[in-house]
């Protein structure tokens, strides 16, 4: 099967889900991307799911100028923004972190703090990144920014450290646009350890089909 090219209807449970009249790309080579915490109700589980809408395109992200981390977020845009066959998706670098929908720290993940889901990835020896997600208590909420911490370490000159800093900003933008879960496959880019360079057919799927179904959060600020 070529990357677009069969579409394959992959049964009711998820064409449940396209219950509105948005016509959903359904494979079958794609992974979950939503996220189930405890309700909010406190009764059973909620489905997070989140993807920019069209009207608050070109999302704005805003990148420390550190570890080279502006490059490496430049390409990590250009990456899936190619990805997507109708042009869902698209960001631009912002220079005033006070007006950017996502923010990107050349730092370690700080403590936990209040309505935020952390999504710890990037484990590598090299650098490790994490994206931190700020959901309301009713769960009806994404409160921008999102914050991505990509960590290049206190060596800067590690073996693979710029080879990791650049797949883990691509990873760690797939959280942001999105894939809020990881692969379980070595071969995405969304695992949780990555260690390929650039999204895979399967990356790109999940990535299509969670950009043509409804989103159970609303974006709110800056």
């Amino acid at each position: 099967m070529t990357p677009r090219g069969r579409w394959t209807v992959i049964g009711l449970s998820i064409a449940a889900l396209a219950c509105s009249d948005i016509a959903a790309p359904l494979r079958s080579d794609f992974y979950e991307w939503r996220l189930f915490p405890p309700s909010a109700s406190g009764t059973g589980v909620d489905t997070l799911s989140f993807h920019w809408p069209p009207n608050r395109l070109p999302v704005r992200v805003w990148v420390e100028d550190r570890a080279g981390l502006p490059e490496d977020m430049d390409r990590a845009i250009t990456t899936w923004k190619e990805e997507f066959l109708h042009r869902e998706f698209d960001a631009i670098r912002v220079s005033d972190s006070a007006a950017a929908d996502v923010i990107v720290r050349a730092a370690g993940a700080p403590s936990f703090q209040r309505s935020r889901l952390r999504l710890l990835s990037a484990l590598a020896d090299q650098c490790t990144g994490a994206t931190d997600l700020a959901v309301s208590d009713d769960h009806r909420q994404l409160l921008l920014p999102v914050r991505i911490f990509i960590d290049p370490g206190f060596d800067q000159t590690i073996p693979g450290l710029e080879e990791c800093l650049a797949l883990t900003s691509i990873h760690e933008l797939g959280h942001a646009l999105g894939i809020f879960q990881h692969s379980t496959n070595p071969a995405d880019i969304m695992f949780f350890n990555p260690v390929v360079a650039l999204p895979s057919a399967r990356d790109r799927a999940t990535a299509e089909i969670l950009y043509h179904l409804p989103s159970t959060l609303e974006a709110v600020g800056p």
